[in-house]
């Protein structure tokens, strides 16, 4: 057959000898091969070779076996059959045995013309019955080389235990480097490589029907898939060591920018931590300055000169070495106040109480969420108005003090940078937005909201009404009459449930800390490979709705809130869910439709399930508050905007946690009344 003479062609002693144990193997992962007395045994327990075993092309082998084209045995026993290097082949299997040997012979007693007119070799099977009952066992009389090169290419029999990987595949620090497996059965080497590789099973399909690696490009994606998923320490090491010495990296194993999934990014970022010293920088480009600057001061500088620039970058980041000016600049970096601030107690009488009226009248009117803290200044270059200005930062309005002179214009002012505050930060109905500053159509719009908000009041008024109760008393502070900025979980504009999450993790910070053996609250965010932006979304939280320009707006990623919820010891459902769950009724819709009834988008709904499940192998009181949450996400129950009360399930599920963290406090619920 011209089929059989092409893989003759290729054919070796030693790739037929691992067919014939890859197939052993197959039928039972406990065979046993051995060499003694120049002769190769290869014995199974399986269920014997069927008659349809013996068809060049029949295969039943699953993707969960070695081989997979129905021609190993076959082609194996013509290959020992015609080498000179190897003696008798015999195999006794169920009901039979058979010696291959091969034979010269015109096809069709010479029918078929030949051009040599001397025949060509016929693979013959002398068959005998035997009255084997279970197993197959091949001996094959050949070299002790031949059969320690085939044994070793299978780390089935050299490795105790082995089991083959799952996907991606497996990191193999131990050996000689750059041997790459499938399923046990080496099939490549690559000189060069710092490690290697065993690919699943389910890669089998890469190889050719000699077993080998038949395309590079599939090669280095299985190899870096490999790398990429890893959380190993020792492999981390072993690349992050190799490369900031000064290594270079072969082109499969350049993998750092595939590593996106945020566990494998912890490890490496563990590894940083440990390894590398806590003032560690390096040099991006044209940053000599810098450099300079950082080493007079001690800092420490890492390199990777063997890798490209992108590559150095890449890698710097997984183990959270920041580059040579952005450490620069945080060394340096401090707040230069352009504003001159006026304190408390050098305004007179009469400003501080025109300025404690108008404050208490306008968070009457609008809500409590309309200021929180007032500043007064004399000058500033914060801001090209004259009169007062908004500050995006911090949530401060500021008023000139020459304003304090008229109470028209401290109101008008203060009805002014009211609008930009609300717009910007939300509150109650309104919802936060990017378009807050002058000339722009939302603040147009909310200063008409505002407007016609006033309009309802007079209206009342006039009806013979009156204003309405404040919602909060004022918070006392110990400086008399100076108002202290409310912190993030204090804002009314936020909404509750993120209110009570920040309390809960700031509260439990401290003991995680100390648990973890964390410096600080940075350090402890540093540890997880999170970006820092999320730890501040969730202990520093915004209104539902808000949006940045550019950047992250909401803890929206899972798995990276799990990753903070772990580091600090809260479960990750929780957190998620009294983070998320308020942007339920917004998230995916136009924001006209904020708030209105109906589902939420499938988006949003995953995400619930999948906190939902993990609720579910929580148990216990936990789980209780899976049908109301699968309610909201099905638009079953109204979760309207300016609305707390629909957060009730995830707000208990914050109460669990407190409980179980040992956190519970007499005000935890000081916000309970508050919408």
């Amino acid at each position: 057959m011209p089929g059989i003479e092409i893989i003759m062609k290729i054919g070796t002693p030693v790739r037929a000898l691992c067919e014939l144990i890859a197939n052993a193997l197959d039928e039972d992962p406990a065979t046993t091969v051995g060499w003694a007395d120049g002769v190769l045994t290869i014995a199974d327990d399986g269920p014997g070779i069927p008659e349809e075993g013996m068809i060049l092309g029949h295969s039943t082998k699953t993707m969960r076996q070695i081989g997979q084209f129905g021609e190993g045995k076959k082609l194996a026993c013509l290959v020992l059959a015609r080498s000179p290097e190897i003696g008798t082949v015999r195999c006794e299997t169920v009901g039979y045995g058979f010696t291959p040997t091969v034979q010269r012979r015109r096809l069709l007693e010479g029918l078929v013309p030949s051009l040599s007119g001397q025949g060509t070799d016929v693979l013959v099977y002398h068959l005998h019955a035997n009255d084997r009952a279970r197993g197959t066992v091949f001996t094959v009389a050949c070299p002790q080389q031949l059969a320690q090169e085939a044994i070793g290419r299978f780390r089935a029999l050299s490795e105790p235990g082995y089991t083959p990987p799952a996907a991606p595949g497996t990191c193999v620090l131990t050996g000689t480097p750059g041997r790459v497996w499938i399923g046990g059965v080496l099939v490549s080497t690559m000189p060069g490589l710092l490690a290697s590789y065993d690919l699943p099973l389910d890669d089998k399909g890469l190889q050719n029907r000699d077993r080998t690696v038949i395309e590079a490009g599939a090669l280095r994606d299985a190899v870096r898939a490999i790398l990429a998923a890893s959380e190993n320490d020792a492999v981390i090491g072993r690349f992050a060591g190799h490369a900031i010495a000064g290594g270079k990296l072969r082109e499969p194993e350049q993998f750092f920018a595939d590593i996106e999934a945020p566990r494998p990014r912890v490890a490496w970022r563990t590894w940083g931590r440990a390894h590398l010293p806590a003032n560690a920088f390096y040099a991006g480009h044209r940053q000599e300055e810098a450099v300079l600057d950082l080493q007079d001061m001690d800092y420490t500088r890492v390199t990777a000169s063997g890798l490209s620039d992108h590559q150095e970058q890449v890698l710097m980041t997984l183990l959270g070495v920041e580059v040579a000016r952005v450490r620069q600049q945080r060394h340096y970096e401090h707040h230069h106040d352009k504003t001159t601030w006026v304190p408390d107690r050098d305004l007179t009488t009469n400003e501080r109480d025109l300025l404690s009226v108008s404050t208490a009248l306008v968070r009457r009117v609008i809500g409590p969420f309309a200021l929180d803290q007032v500043r007064v200044y004399s000058d500033s270059e914060e801001s090209p108005c004259a009169d007062g200005f908004y500050s995006p930062r911090n949530g401060d309005i500021a008023i000139h003090r020459d304003v304090l002179a008229d109470q028209h214009r401290t109101l008008a002012v203060l009805f002014h940078e009211v609008g930009h505050r609300i717009r910007h930060r939300g509150g109650g109905r309104f919802i936060p937005s990017a378009d807050y500053g002058d000339r722009s159509r939302g603040f147009e719009h909310m200063l008409t909201e505002l407007g016609g908000l006033l309009l309802e009041f007079l209206a009342d008024i006039a009806a013979g009404g009156t204003l309405p109760e404040p919602a909060t008393p004022p918070a006392p502070t110990p400086t008399g009459n100076r108002r202290v900025r409310l912190t993030p979980a204090d804002d009314p504009a936020v909404p509750v449930s993120r209110r009570e999450l920040a309390r809960l993790l700031t509260d439990r910070l401290p003991h995680a800390l100390t648990a973890g053996g964390f410096t600080d609250e940075h350090d402890l965010v540093a540890s997880t490979a999170v970006r820092p932006v999320y730890w501040n979304l969730l202990t520093r939280p915004r209104p539902a709705g808000f949006r940045r320009q550019q950047g992250v707006s909401t803890a929206w990623d899972y798995d990276k809130v799990a990753l903070l919820a772990d580091a600090v010891g809260v479960r990750p459902p929780v957190v998620w869910l009294a983070s998320n769950l308020c942007e339920g009724p917004l998230h995916g819709r136009r924001r006209d439709q904020w708030g209105q009834p109906g589902r939420w988008t499938k988006n949003v709904r995953d995400r619930v399930e999948r906190a939902c499940a993990d609720l579910e192998t929580l148990g216990g009181a936990y789980a209780t508050h899976i049908p109301a949450l699968r309610a909201l996400a099905d638009g079953t129950t109204p979760a309207p905007t300016g609305d707390d009360s629909w957060q009730a399930p995830v707000r208990a599920l914050i109460v669990l946690e407190r409980q179980r963290l040992h956190l519970d406090r007499a005000d935890q619920s000081k916000d309970s009344l508050v919408r």
